[in-house]
């Protein structure tokens, strides 16, 4: 079992939280070569077909960036801060804000602040995700199927399981992240599919209840 940081932008941490994402791709850092009707990959495996099967023990297996039971550690937007309330007369006008440089600072995940209510978010000092530490991370990802096929093979409860209503809003999120890379939609590249359980806690406690 390997343990591996993901990055999820703030959409998708809340399909997390909310239950409503079990499955992400990943398009495949080199991709296939056409070779008249089949695709040749890197590790020496080929297809004629849109995915490609793997097998315990062969080269795709081996490739694949993730096993089944292996951990993945979310990470998302963050700051150090603590969640306060501005006092008011009334209770039903207090509201809730990030306080910062008060001393007393703990880890705040903005998609949590969010779903807490708390305003002026905007005025926070957030830090992107990818500089997220492990102990800062709330949701671990227990990998539960690996696959590899080109991307427009999915089906529509593969979309609503990546948290998505349609396939639209799938296609339009997936080519704002890749088609800079040309990994957009129209391309349909090759990608790893990666299915979970999401577990709502620490990496490292997830990992220690594990040894127990």
């Amino acid at each position: 079992m390997k343990t591996v940081p993901m990055i999820f932008n703030q959409q998708m941490v809340k399909a997390l939280v909310d239950g409503r994402k079990t499955v992400t791709r990943r398009p495949l850092s080199n991709q296939p070569i056409k070779n008249g009707s089949f695709w040749d990959f890197k590790w020496g495996s080929g297809s004629s077909l849109d995915y490609l099967p793997i097998v315990a023990g062969h080269a795709t297996a081996n490739a694949a960036p993730f096993k089944v039971g292996d951990l993945i550690w979310v990470r998302e937007t963050f700051c150090l801060g603590r969640l306060d309330e501005v006092d008011a007369e009334h209770p039903a006008d207090r509201t809730l804000f990030v306080d910062q440089g008060c001393g007393d600072e703990y880890f705040i995940q903005k998609e949590w602040a969010v779903s807490k209510g708390a305003d002026e978010l905007d005025e926070v000092k957030w830090k992107p995700s990818i500089h997220m530490p492990r102990k800062a991370s709330r949701l671990t990802l227990r990998v539960t199927d690996v696959r590899c096929e080109r991307l427009q093979k999915i089906g529509r409860q593969q979309v609503i399981k990546e948290g998505f209503n349609d396939w639209t809003g799938f296609a339009f999120a997936w080519s704002c992240i890749y088609s800079s890379s040309g990994k957009g939609w129209d391309e349909s590249p090759w990608v790893w599919v990666i299915e979970f359980e999401v577990i709502k806690s620490n990496i490292d406690k997830v990992v220690a209840n594990e040894c127990n």
